[in-house]
């Protein structure tokens, strides 16, 4: 979503038309992310997916004539064999498209604030107005964790509607829609949070940690690659990886930006390595810490940092062995079993609670 996010904020700056797809409400079995949104330029370009076949082509042309008559639209589907996806299968899902103009204004601010989030790895909720009684309206606040606010949903008691919601939590997977009666007409809101994008420090630089930031690269992670050896710890031999770092296991976890949507794993070239890593990781925020090895030898050094006073609540947290049990065997097929693992646990919602903030919080009202 960042990519599109970010074309947004491109195409505006370029003065271009578009139209921004997204789905805003589904229900049963889609082909596509709940979280999907595409961007359609005047060219006919687009970046994005809502999904593909048919049900793209006409959110395509829909996104073509928004974007000339300058005025959004909700529509919705239901997806037979015709609107399936790529693959062909019916799906027998039904879904809620809302379509809107891109327009400089208010609307560039606040996907330039948006990329700025993305940027400082910030937390934020973005409301759109997505329908009322007299019809589809314009209107779209971003409530950010630093307690600002940009844009108006078009009332300002709307907006505090929203701000001042304090049993809603902004999560990474937030997708709801809203129903406020306000002034005697049923108004819907569609509200998805701004999360940033899930890191990933591959503690090691050998042949699973090149086979793992392949794979991870193509799901959406940041990657991170620590190795003491320069050798190891290089773009040529990592091109996927956005950072790399050289610097020695003992000593580095500390100075990495680790946060709550982190995620580390050690797999360097042996447990004298992946130890001090381990008892460092053990004390950060991060979401996930996860290990290669043997339950031997894990369990060797889980002795081994308990002596050294690192509580055992904190090293069960730690996901060794690592990887899902898929009798992987080569480089190539550990990767694959360590990535579904962190897919899993990602998708599943597993973060600890000082990640999740509430509206309130957002909104600065704390």
């Amino acid at each position: 979503m960042k990519e599109v996010f970010d074309e947004v904020v491109n195409v505006l700056s370029r003065g271009e038309k578009a139209a921004l797809s997204t789905i805003v409400s589904s229900k049963g079995s889609l082909p596509m992310s709940k979280k999907a949104k595409m961007l359609v330029k005047g060219d006919g370009s687009f970046t994005g997916t809502v999904g593909g076949g048919c049900l793209e082509a006409d959110v395509w042309a829909e996104a073509r004539e928004v974007m000339d008559r300058s005025a959004p639209r909700l529509q919705h589907f239901i997806l037979t064999e015709k609107h399936a996806g790529d693959e062909g299968l019916n799906c027998g899902g039904n879904v809620e498209i809302f379509t809107e103009p891109i327009r400089t204004g208010p609307m560039q601010e606040i996907f330039e604030a948006i990329r700025g989030l993305h940027d400082a790895r910030g937390i934020g909720l973005l409301a759109t107005l997505v329908s009322s009684r007299a019809g589809t309206e314009a209107g779209k606040m971003l409530l950010t964790d630093t307690g600002e606010t940009v844009g108006t949903l078009g009332d300002p008691a709307l907006d505090d509607r929203i701000r001042l919601d304090s049993d809603l939590e902004i999560t990474e997977n937030l997708l709801r829609v809203v129903t406020l009666e306000h002034e005697g007409v049923e108004t819907r809101i569609f509200l998805e949070s701004i999360w940033p994008a899930p890191q990933l420090f591959l503690f090691g630089g050998g042949h699973v940690a090149r086979a793992i930031a392949r794979i991870a690269d193509t799901v959406g992670f940041r990657i991170i690659v620590v190795d003491d050896r320069p050798a190891f710890a290089n773009h040529e031999r990592f091109p996927e990886a956005d950072e790399v770092v050289v610097d020695a296991f003992d000593e580095v976890v500390g100075k990495l930006p680790i946060d709550g949507s982190s995620y580390l794993v050690a797999v360097t070239r042996g447990h004298q390595w992946d130890q001090p890593v381990i008892e460092q990781a053990v004390w950060t925020d991060a979401a996930y810490i996860g290990m290669i090895g043997s339950r031997r030898k894990i369990a060797l050094m889980w002795k081994n940092l308990e002596e050294k006073g690192v509580p055992r609540h904190l090293l069960e947290q730690v996901h060794a062995p690592i990887g899902k049990e898929i009798g992987a065997d080569t480089p190539e097929e550990i990767a694959v079993s360590i990535m579904a693992e962190l897919v899993e646990f990602r998708r599943s919602g597993g973060k600890p609670a000082h990640l999740v903030s509430t509206v309130k919080d957002a909104a600065g009202t704390r």
